[in-house]
């Protein structure tokens, strides 16, 4: 008598329940989920609560796709989500559940998985060398519609925000926003005809470790590498891969289980076959390139680069490796040649800069000017001689002594501070008026103490949103008393400038230059001149979470 065993279900890796209401596609097509977290302690956070996890911003939690070259394109939108490092104080999950791929999704058993892990993939468009200035146009040209696109999007929202009487002009923006969406998707079209007849070539790259064959060439580690290979710890190369492969061939990262605690019914995991890892935003992995070749940001040539970069955008794709019957078990290591089962690939994302302006004011750094009292109090110690020791050759000094050899001289470090502060404050007008980086006058760089300006401008622009959008209306009932704010702040500054003893060039061109910006970015230089200078706030996305998605929002009964 010959016993029927029937044959398994095969397996689906989706999106965590509670992600599928927002990622708005049936269940089955869902995708891993990033969750972000202000604590090095999110494994803790997560095990106990896997559902509390910071919001995504819309504005600080989105970059630009990069613009530097090519060689890297966003696939999706001029937009992407951007991770934050772990010295900005923000860190990463992803997180997928495992089902049987038949009604109801039911959850496998954990001891079903063998091995559970995720691969960081990029994906990249080679353009043919003499087509890149056509990419860059046409990239240039999508971007500046989405723009566009956006700038409508905000204004029609703050239109809806108002009501009442500016209900009246929603017509008029939905038109707007009509004629933008058309042209977006005009460029976006002659974007992929032109690729396809270029020959823009796509493909998807993988991390592969490497290591020295017995003939001493470097090549990539095969899943299984032999006595006869040397591994190159912390060596790498990126190289094509396929979308789904059978076997994994890339650098992977580990998938843990959740296992909550079997008492707990109401915990988000019970009854649920859930997976999590910890997002890598930075190893010290490097890439070794196969010629000395200029990185992807277009840095000098090198023969190898870091990994990671900020220029390049990723994505997430998890697996699990189903368990062969057949083969015995080996605890704490991978057990068999079981079939794999991959996820759908995350939301693309790029890397945060390190010098990221938002992610450094995560960890913000004041430094306190000593006052004259407390440096002649360090002089009287013996202070003063301490702090930066400068050695110069004999042909690099700057007031050369008999004898040659090197000189050493020895600087206090809030001297240097000091003279670093006075050239810069000094400074700063005359590179914002050539170089027009007006924008960067809404960091709140260098604005004057004594600085006053009209109350009800400054109550109003307080109240405005980050990014808003100033329109007529706004620039009729301000605009004058914005230009007046502006004018006291150039004369403050080049007050400083006066009284400092030097007059830069150009210094009585920077008021009618900060008044002659557009509309939008004069009010935005206005609104970080009059609310609130002095005043340091680090962002608030680590004071808010998402909220909770209960099961009967999901589950039926």
């Amino acid at each position: 008598m010959t016993a029927h065993v029937p044959t398994p279900h095969d397996w689906l890796l989706t999106a965590p329940w509670w992600h599928w209401p927002r990622q708005g596609v049936p269940p089955a097509h869902t995708r891993p989920a990033l969750q972000k977290y202000a604590t090095p302690a999110l494994v803790d956070e997560f095990l106990a609560d896997p559902q509390r996890r910071l919001v995504f911003d819309d504005v600080a939690d989105q970059g630009p796709a990069p613009s530097g070259g090519v060689r890297f394109v966003a696939a999706a939108a001029a937009q992407v989500r951007k991770l934050y490092l772990a010295t900005h104080h923000r860190h990463y999950l992803v997180a997928v559940e495992l089902h049987c791929d038949r009604p109801g999704l039911p959850s496998p058993r954990r001891d079903e998985v063998c091995e559970a892990g995720f691969v960081v993939r990029r994906r990249r468009a080679s353009v043919p060398p003499g087509a890149a200035a056509e990419a860059r146009r046409m990239l240039r040209d999508l971007a500046l519609a989405r723009a566009r696109l956006g700038a409508v999007d905000k204004r029609l929202a703050q239109a809806l925000r108002a009501g009442g009487t500016k209900l009246s002009r929603c017509g008029g923006l939905l038109e707007q926003h009509a004629t933008a969406e058309r042209k977006v998707d005009t460029h976006r079209s002659a974007l992929h005809t032109w690729a396809e007849a270029a020959g823009v070539e796509r493909a998807l790259d993988g991390w592969r470790p490497l290591c020295v064959d017995a003939a001493g060439g470097v090549v990539p580690l095969p899943e299984r590498p032999c006595a006869a290979l040397r591994p190159l710890p912390g060596l790498g190369r990126w190289e094509r891969v396929s979308e789904l492969p059978h076997e994994v061939t890339e650098a992977t990262f580990p998938l843990y289980p959740l296992v909550p605690d079997p008492a707990d019914e109401a915990h988000d995991g019970a009854r649920r076959t859930l997976y999590f890892g910890v997002v890598p935003t930075g190893t010290l992995d490097l890439a070794l390139l196969p010629v000395a070749g200029a990185a992807p940001s277009g840095e000098p040539p090198a023969d190898r680069v870091p990994r990671f970069d900020d220029v390049s955008v990723y994505e997430i794709r998890c697996y699990v490796r189903r368990h062969d019957p057949a083969c015995p078990r080996r605890p704490g290591q991978r057990d068999c040649h079981g079939p794999l089962t991959w996820s759908e690939p995350s939301e693309p994302f790029r890397l945060a800069g390190p010098l990221d302006p938002r992610g450094t004011a995560n960890r913000p750094v004041t430094i306190r000017m000593p006052d004259k009292a407390e440096l002649r109090a360090a002089v009287g110690l013996g202070a003063g001689i301490g702090g930066v020791r400068v050695g110069s050759p004999p042909d690099m000094q700057f007031d050369p002594v008999p004898g040659g050899g090197y000189q050493i001289c020895s600087f206090s470090i809030p001297l240097i501070t000091i003279i670093a502060t006075f050239v810069l404050r000094l400074f700063l007008p005359v590179v914002v008026l050539l170089f027009g980086l007006w924008f960067l006058l809404a960091l709140k760089i260098c604005i004057p103490p004594s600085l006053s300006v009209d109350a009800d401008l400054q109550a109003e622009l307080a109240a405005k949103p980050v990014d808003f959008e100033a329109d007529a209306d706004f620039e009729a009932r301000f605009g004058a008393k914005a230009d007046a704010a502006l004018d006291a702040f150039a004369k403050a500054v080049g007050a400083s400038a006066t009284n400092a003893g030097i007059k830069p060039p150009k210094m009585g061109d920077f008021g009618s230059g900060l008044k002659g910006q557009p509309t939008t970015e004069r009010f935005r230089i206005a609104r970080s001149v009059v609310g609130g200078a002095h005043a340091l706030s680090a962002p608030d996305d680590d004071l808010r979470y998402e909220p909770r998605v209960e099961r009967e929002e999901v589950f039926t009964a």
